[in-house]
């Protein structure tokens, strides 16, 4: 999916490419908006469609794994959480079930043995031998810390007892969980120690359920259903929050963007400082790029039509190299589709930057022919 830019009577339009419609050029910043295709400008697209399509149809070759089909007995959600090990390996859960991948980009899984009766909100690896999921309940519901290197052992043990749907690591001490843990019933963020302690950060976090992601620099990104936006507090406000036990709200962050579409359920920052966010029936993975405004969306697993499928997020490091990866299901019953892909930032593009390649060709192309046209009246 990506932009075609072309220039015409004098006009700039942006069409997207792909199957999610179109869009203007002015949109660009938000290319998620759309408007409806101008027949005046068909001409100029057609000419420049073939050339600008190969720079920017072309689909990205994300790395793929198909998981164990999704376990969801009766009373199970059919959530799948998941996270990585600091050597990529993937571990993730559903319900009543734990995975550790064998070795990094390897389809082997092994199965730990019998976790908790959960239904997982959320997985947090925070190192090699600590990692802690939630148990997804609409009341105050377990986290267990357990040791993903040995599935055979994993040794969990309940260190709290919280609301719980999201989590995100704070550094090797504990975890920040979002859950409606406040007195008003609404959204709050938690710092949850490794010892059970638990202090709220931010409160409140909005109404409804959403994302939750931390960057390379200890930075914490909360998203706020109510408006579809995320926004950003710094790690120097948390520990303030921490150290004073005086609670941030999100008027005390930065807002770093508005998603046009409900997705923010699921967030994640990548090493290039891109958000990222999906959540259930979203059409792909959204992102923006806070350093250069640009913004759009990659559907890798074909899901633009598949509004009973749901995107999970993630972004981790491994092995000197910094990665995208996201979690697929078709559905939230049993036996539905589970994939898994993950690539580098690096090679997970942007697709407006290729609009403006696009662009000069198309110019190039509608220079040439109105030379050639201006010479053969010559």
């Amino acid at each position: 999916m990506g932009f075609v830019l072309c220039a015409c009577a004098g006009y700039w339009e942006g069409i997207r490419t792909g199957p999610r419609a179109t869009g203007c050029l002015h949109s660009m910043l938000n290319p998620i908006h759309s408007h409806l295709f101008s027949k005046k400008f068909t001409r100029c697209v057609l000419a420049g469609l073939g050339l600008a399509g190969a720079l920017t149809n072309t689909a990205h070759a994300w790395v793929t794994l198909d998981l164990p089909d999704l376990t969801a007995p009766e009373g199970g959600s059919g959530v799948v959480a998941y996270s990585n090990l600091p050597d990529g390996r993937l571990v993730y859960g559903n319900n009543q079930a734990l995975y550790v991948q064998n070795n990094f980009g390897s389809a082997a899984l092994t199965s730990f043995s019998t976790p908790p009766d959960m239904d997982p909100s959320f997985v947090t690896v925070l190192n090699s031998t600590t990692a802690v999921f939630g148990v997804g309940e609409f009341t105050n519901s377990a986290v267990y810390q357990f040791n993903p290197s040995t599935p055979a052992t994993p040794g969990y043990s309940s260190n709290s007892t919280l609301q719980n749907y999201a989590a995100a690591p704070a550094g090797a001490s504990g975890v920040y969980v979002a859950g409606q843990n406040d007195i008003n019933g609404d959204n709050s963020i938690s710092y949850v120690t490794l010892s059970g302690t638990q202090q709220m950060v931010v409160d409140p976090a909005g109404e409804f359920s959403a994302g939750l992601a931390v960057d390379g620099g200890g930075n914490v990104y909360v998203g706020d259903n109510d408006n579809n936006s995320v926004y950003e507090f710094t790690a120097a406000q948390i520990q303030n929050a921490i150290r004073t036990s005086i609670a941030l709200t999100l008027s005390n962050a930065l807002l770093i963007h508005t998603f046009s579409d409900d997705v923010v359920g699921s967030l994640a920052v990548d090493a290039e400082g891109r958000i990222w966010a999906a959540g259930f029936g979203a059409p792909g993975l959204f992102y923006y790029n806070p350093g250069s405004g640009i913004g759009g969306v990659l559907d890798p697993e074909d899901n633009a039509d598949d509004l009973g499928g749901a995107y999970t997020v993630g972004a981790f490091s491994a092995n000197g190299s910094d990665y995208v990866s996201y979690l697929w299901q078709s559905d939230f019953s049993s036996g539905s589709s589970l994939v898994y892909g993950f690539d580098t930032v690096q090679n997970v593009p942007e697709p407006a930057q290729a609009a403006w390649l696009a662009a000069a060709a198309a110019l190039g192309v509608a220079y040439w022919r109105k030379r050639r046209r201006n010479e053969s009246l010559a």
